[in-house]
């Protein structure tokens, strides 16, 4: 706020006599004013901030909340999708094994549509943040290598939702050349 100049208190004078008291008692309103015309811009402002915080952290938790109903689906969907590729096996069970594949691919659209993303991972560098090593082979393959994925992994939205479980190259095997 702005230095005021103090005014005669109504009681001690009733008018005001001179054009500077009125100028004074003026510029001194325009400034009440526009102190809170700023005032209000200001706690406008920071109630929009706080209505768009607001909203953000609802998405998150919106996001969180599917993320666990979703996690807790991923085993079902595994179990369907080692159904289907078991039962393509045998010949005699193809209207069933349609029928399961219909349902996993379905299944698998609406999660996709919700935010679930499968992971690729074969051929890419292990990432801890993003992949479970169950085991270490030597291979012609680098070292650090995907080799094979045991278990897919899935992202929801931007979050690895289940890392994906799998075999990781040590590179070739190195041969020993002393002579002992």
């Amino acid at each position: 706020m702005t230095d005021e100049k103090e005014l005669p208190a109504p009681e001690e004078k009733e008018l005001l006599e001179t054009p500077e008291e009125l100028k004074l008692l003026t510029e001194t309103q325009e400034q009440r004013i526009a102190d809170l015309e700023n005032l209000v811009k200001r706690l406008q402002a920071d109630f929009e901030n706080f209505r768009k915080q607001n909203e953000k952290e609802k998405n998150v938790m919106r996001v969180m909340a599917s993320a666990s109903v979703i996690k807790k689906l991923l085993s079902s969907l595994d179990e369907i999708q080692h159904s289907v590729e078991e039962a393509k096996k045998h010949n005699e069970a193809n209207d069933i094994v349609n029928g399961f594949e219909m349902a996993y691919k379905n299944l698998i659209k609406v999660l996709e549509q919700e935010g679930l993303r499968e992971m690729e991972s074969e051929g890419e560098i292990f990432d801890p943040h993003k992949h479970e090593a169950i085991k270490y082979e030597e291979n012609d393959l680098e070292d650090g290598k995907i080799i094979q994925t045991v278990r897919k992994g899935y992202y929801f939205h931007e979050i690895v939702l289940r890392p994906a479980v799998v075999v990781v190259s040590k590179g070739p095997k190195k041969v020993n050349n002393s002579m002992n």
